[in-house]
């Protein structure tokens, strides 16, 4: 029935048919071609070629890569808290029939799985974590994992995805501040934990280079030199050197003068008027 139907048009129209038949195919373009709704053949080959203009229907196909950007949007990720992620596929077409007859519209069909990819993959892994294991450390392992998920969801397609990355990641402005504020407690408890373990190491060196050079110290004295320097070091107000006059047993010669000086120093000290 469908030959004689173009039989018949081709010859009532014959100058149309004639001049309207020429098909151009573009470099990196496929032409799925249809007559009366029965697959005809697909044409690769650029150029131009003569289709009979009655009953058929000819679907391009670019063979160009393509690139696909997915908006901003808020998942949770796997501790739970509300971030902001968005993500960018490149992929091309490497089976025209299926994308001519497998699915509606191939464009919007690797959107929509290319989101839920986004969403699915997402919810697996936290923001950030101390072991590195999160969106934030491993984007481009990750970044594979998507590309596979994806890859399974469009063979049918006939799409490969060649990439597929993350254009925008943070945490969603509900809690943006609250995660600043925890970010910052935990860079300073890093900074201090640096801080106490260079002042231990500092302290044992500084007692091992007395030793050696023949200044044996007491355990009091080591005692007491341990703490002063810890508190110099670790401590982050500028340092107010001391004297002490007297030793914690009292039977320092040097203690008895001290305090007489001092009580001197008092008695010649004038006060200010009216105190």
């Amino acid at each position: 029935m469908s030959h004689p139907l173009t039989l018949i048009f081709s010859v009532l129209f014959f100058p149309l048919t004639l001049l309207a038949s020429w098909v151009v195919i573009h470099p990196q373009e496929q032409k799925v071609v249809l007559f009366w709704g029965r697959l005809r053949g697909v044409i690769k080959e650029p150029g131009i070629v003569w289709v009979n203009l009655w009953g058929r229907k000819v679907i391009t196909v670019s063979t160009k890569r393509q690139t696909l950007e997915l908006p901003r949007t808020t998942v949770a990720d796997g501790n739970g808290n509300p971030i902001q992620i968005a993500g960018v596929v490149t992929y091309e077409y490497v089976a025209p029939l299926k994308v001519a007859l497998e699915v509606e519209d191939a464009h919007d069909f690797v959107k929509t799985q290319a989101m839920a990819v986004l969403k699915q993959i997402a919810s697996k892994y936290p923001y950030e974590s101390p072991d590195g294991h999160s969106l934030k450390a491993e984007a481009q392992a990750i970044g594979q994992e998507m590309v596979a998920a994806l890859q399974t969801k469009v063979e049918p397609a006939g799409t490969r995805v060649l990439s597929y990355e993350l254009s925008d990641l943070s945490y969603a402005p509900e809690i943006a501040q609250a995660m600043l504020v925890r970010q910052q407690a935990q860079a300073l408890v890093d900074a201090r934990k640096i801080v106490v373990e260079g002042a231990v190491q500092i302290v044992n060196d500084s007692v091992s280079q007395l030793s050696t050079s023949g200044h044996e110290l007491t355990p009091r004295e080591r005692a007491a030199l341990v703490s002063s320097l810890l508190v110099v070091i670790c401590g982050e107000s500028h340092v107010q050197p001391t004297y002490s006059i007297a030793s914690s047993g009292g039977g320092d010669e040097h203690g008895p003068r001290m305090i007489g000086l001092l009580e001197e120093i008092r008695a010649n000290t004038k006060r200010p008027a009216g105190s």
